[in-house]
C-alpha cells in the first residue's frame, strides 16, 4: 500500500478549517487511490489526546527525526507533506534521508494561509514584534518553497501567492480546496431542518440566521452581531443562531444583544453539526479586505453551501465568490446596508430547487472525490516513472 508522510507542529486535536482539511482530504486519498497517510506531529509537550476515528490516516506524536528517518526508509512515501513553519526544520533531513536510500518522492508544503495573518490581525502594542516575526518567516518560507518541488493551495490566489514568493518557474501546485467528503442528500436536509426547529422551537417561515465557527479575530462576530442587531430591530419573525466556542462574556454580551430572546449560542458537536445547520436559512461569511482573506477558501463556505444555506458575503475572499457567481447561485451581499429577504423567501418558498442547485455545485466543485481526480495526484506509480 502506497504512503503519504506528513509532518507538522499544528494542533491537530481541534476540530478547525485546517485540520478538517488534512483529515478530509486524506480519506478520500484512501478512498480514491487505497493510500494511507501518517500525520506526524513534531510538536514539543505536545499533550492533547487525538480524537479523529478517520480511515486513512493516523496520527503520531514523535519530535525525534531518527523516527522520520525510519518511517521514510520502511514506508518509502510518495509524498512528503510539510504542514506549518515549525516542519519546515524536517525538510533538510527529509531530502538527505531520500538521498541516501535512492527513494523518488515529493516533497510539497501544505499552504493553507498566509504569513500576513500575523501581522494584519496583531495586536497594536505587538505589532512590532509580530513584523519582525513575520519578516523571519517570510525568509523561512520563501526557502522552504524553493527547496521543494511544490505545494498544496486552497485558491487560485494562494498558487500565485506561493509563485510569486518562491520565483521558480517549475513549481508544482496542487489545487485542492477546503472542500466535503460527502453531499448531503435533499430529503437530509428536509428531515433536519424539521427535527431541529422544532428542537429551537422555530417555525418554517422564520428566517435564520447563522454564524459557525471559532470567533477568531478574521471572523468578524462583532460586525455580525451588530447586523444582527439591525435585522432584529426591522424584521418580525427572524432567529439568530450562533454555532462557536461559549464563554460567559460572550453569552452575556449576546444575552443584551437580543433581549427578545430569538437565539442560540451553542458549540455543535460532529454529530448535531449539520442537523444544526440545515434549520438555517444564511450563513455569514464576513471577511476583510486584505491578504489573509484574499487567498483563503474558508471550510464554512463548503459546510454551509452543503447545508444548503444562502451565503452572506462579498468578494474579500474571491475563489468562493466566484464560485457564487459563475454558478449563478443568489447570495446576500453583506457591503450593501439594506437586507433585501426577497432571496431568502424565494429559497424558502422553492427549497427543494435551490437544494438540487447547490447539490450540483457541491458535487463539481466541493467535493474531495471530484476534486482529486481532476488533479490526477496518483495516476502512476510515480517511483516507478522517476519522478523527483
Amino acid at each position: 500500500m502506497e504512503k503519504i508522510l506528513i509532518i507538522t507542529n499544528a494542533d491537530m486535536s481541534l476540530q478547525s478549517g485546517n485540520v478538517v482539511l488534512i483529515t478530509r482530504r486524506a480519506q478520500e486519498m484512501y478512498n480514491q487511490y487505497n493510500i494511507e497517510t501518517t500525520c506526524v506531529i513534531v510538536k514539543r509537550r505536545y499533550e492533547q489526546q487525538i480524537n479523529h476515528s478517520i480511515k486513512g490516516i493516523e496520527f503520531v506524536v514523535n519530535e525525534d527525526s531518527t523516527f522520520i528517518q525510519k518511517f521514510i526508509l520502511d514506508n518509502k512515501p510518495i509524498k512528503v507533506i510539510f504542514y506549518g513553519i515549525g516542519a519546515y526544520s524536517y525538510i533538510n533531513i527529509v531530502k538527505m534521508t531520500l538521498g541516501e536510500m535512492k527513494i523518488k518522492s515529493k516533497l510539497l508544503l501544505d499552504v493553507q494561509g498566509a504569513l500576513e495573518e500575523g501581522i494584519e490581525y496583531s495586536n497594536p502594542r505587538n505589532y512590532f514584534k509580530n513584523y519582525i516575526k513575520y519578516l523571519v518567516k517570510k525568509r523561512i518560507f520563501k526557502r522552504s518553497l524553493e527547496k521543494t518541488d511544490g505545494a498544496f493551495v486552497v485558491s487560485d490566489e494562494m498558487e500565485q501567492y506561493c509563485k510569486k514568493i518562491s520565483n521558480k518557474n517549475d513549481f508544482i501546485t496542487y489545487k485542492i480546496r477546503c472542500g466535503i467528503n460527502e453531499v448531503l442528500t435533499t430529503e437530509e436536509r428536509i428531515n433536519w431542518r424539521v427535527e431541529t426547529r422544532r428542537i429551537l422551537g422555530v417555525n418554517d417561515n422564520t428566517v435564520v440566521f447563522a454564524f459557525s465557527g471559532y470567533r477568531m479575530p478574521w471572523q468578524k462576530i462583532d460586525e455580525i452581531i451588530k447586523l444582527f442587531k439591525e435585522y432584529d430591530s426591522k424584521y418580525d419573525n427572524v432567529f439568530f443562531a450562533f454555532f462557536c466556542n461559549v464563554d460567559e462574556p460572550f453569552l452575556e454580551l449576546v444575552k443584551q444583544s437580543f433581549p427578545k430572546e430569538n437565539f442560540i449560542v451553542k458549540f455543535l458537536n460532529f454529530d448535531e453539526y449539520f442537523k444544526y445547520l440545515c434549520a438555517c436559512d444564511v450563513g455569514f461569511l464576513l471577511r476583510d479586505y486584505n491578504t489573509t482573506n484574499k487567498v483563503a477558501f474558508p471550510n464554512k463556505f463548503s459546510d454551509y453551501l452543503n447545508a444548503g444555506l444562502i451565503l452572506a458575503i462579498h468578494n474579500s475572499i474571491p475563489e468562493p465568490f466566484r464560485i457564487l457567481k459563475e454558478n449563478n447561485v443568489e447570495f446576500l451581499d453583506v457591503e450593501k446596508p439594506e437586507l433585501n429577504l426577497k432571496n431568502i423567501l424565494n429559497r424558502q418558498n422553492d427549497i427543494v430547487n435551490f437544494y438540487k442547485k447547490i447539490e450540483k455545485i457541491c458535487n463539481n466543485e466541493l467535493m474531495y472525490s471530484s476534486q482529486i481526480s481532476k488533479l490526477k495526484l496518483i495516476e502512476v506509480d510515480e517511483r516507478k516513472e522517476g519522478h523527483c
